[in-house]
């Protein structure tokens, strides 16, 4: 019983060195100073993306505002291209329940906000409200 009690203690104590361990970087596009926890961890910001770009694949942590640009970009590159979708692209529907993430999934427009059309390819059908970004062509808007 000791050795599980250490064990959860242990665990406990190296959960909460992770999420308090952060080291400031430098974004390598434009020169940002930001915080990163670091993605191994699990436990850092970055987290809350689209699971779309490997921390193996980038030479170096993007400060919030280029990641947000480079996913959306990699979002328009392979999963919205534009088309009236009759289903959600399964990469979408993996994200559900992911935090929002402002200019990603909506932007704010005159104290409006607009979601986008990953949010709503994320969200899996026409909501019927007749949102300017529907990629589902407003499928399920009552005339």
């Amino acid at each position: 019983m000791l050795a599980l009690d250490l064990c959860i203690i242990t665990l406990y104590l190296a959960a909460c060195f992770l999420k308090t361990h952060v080291m400031p970087k430098t974004c390598p596009q434009c020169q940002t100073t930001f915080d990163c926890a670091g993605c191994s961890t699990g436990v850092c910001w970055c987290m809350d993306y689209p699971p779309i770009l490997s921390c193996a694949a980038a030479d170096d942590c993007l400060c919030p505002a280029c990641l947000t640009a480079v996913c959306a970009a990699r979002i328009a590159e392979t999963i919205d291209d534009r088309a009236v979708h009759e289903s959600a692209p399964a990469a979408a529907l993996a994200c559900q329940g992911q935090p929002l993430i402002e200019g990603l999934d909506y932007t704010i427009d005159n104290g409006l906000w607009v979601l986008s059309r990953w949010y709503l390819l994320k969200r899996g059908e026409c909501c019927g409200n007749g949102c300017c970004n529907c990629p589902f062509g407003h499928a399920n808007v009552k005339s």
